[in-house]
């Protein structure tokens, strides 16, 4: 029997195709272990939200819809990270650097997702751009310590909401809604 593709929901900021290149560019350059993520699917996730149905995600753009997310900003992609931890890396990020905007963001993202009945996201926001997804767990404290920092400008416009179907192991982001940054 065939299973059902699996659908889930999350709120991101996309990046412009040039700064995507530019960013895998960087990211080969680095020799990272793991599968590293295609450039038409790098993102900066505000808030997952997870399975969800019709009338939850209604709800969701309708909270969206009613916030001012606020003006366009600048952001810089710096330099490299990893989750949990650099000596037993399962994920290797790039940094982001900006005034406190895209924490501000996420927490608009946040407060919408919970007034949509998804509650509030436990953990602190981190803002990361992931690169790669490393199994088995790798040390990555030499690559990290010799990495150079991206040092992309990029400027967010608008907030977009995701449908993610993952169909065995192929998985693909569908834009629902955006939400232009006035």
């Amino acid at each position: 029997m065939d299973s059902l593709p699996l659908s889930r929901y999350f709120l991101a900021l996309s990046l412009p195709p040039e700064i995507r290149l530019a960013v895998d560019d960087w990211r080969a350059g680095l020799e990272l272990p793991g599968r590293p993520v295609p450039p038409e699917k790098l993102h900066i996730t505000l808030r997952f939200i997870g399975s969800a149905d019709r009338i939850g995600i209604e709800r969701i753009m309708a909270a969206l819809s009613t916030v001012s997310p606020g003006s366009g900003f600048s952001y810089r992609i710096g330099g490299l990270g990893a989750f949990p931890k650099p000596r037993k890396a399962t994920v290797a990020w790039a940094g982001l650097e900006d005034r406190g905007e895209l924490s501000r963001l996420a927490g608009i993202a946040d407060e919408a997702a919970a007034a949509a009945g998804f509650g509030y996201e436990e953990r602190p926001f981190r803002a990361h751009l992931t690169l790669a997804r490393i199994r088995p767990p790798s040390d990555l404290r030499r690559v990290i310590a010799g990495a150079r920092p991206a040092g992309f400008s990029v400027s967010a416009q608008e907030v977009i909401l995701y449908l993610s179907r993952t169909e065995g192991s192929r998985t693909t982001y569908h834009p629902l809604e955006r939400f232009p940054l006035k």
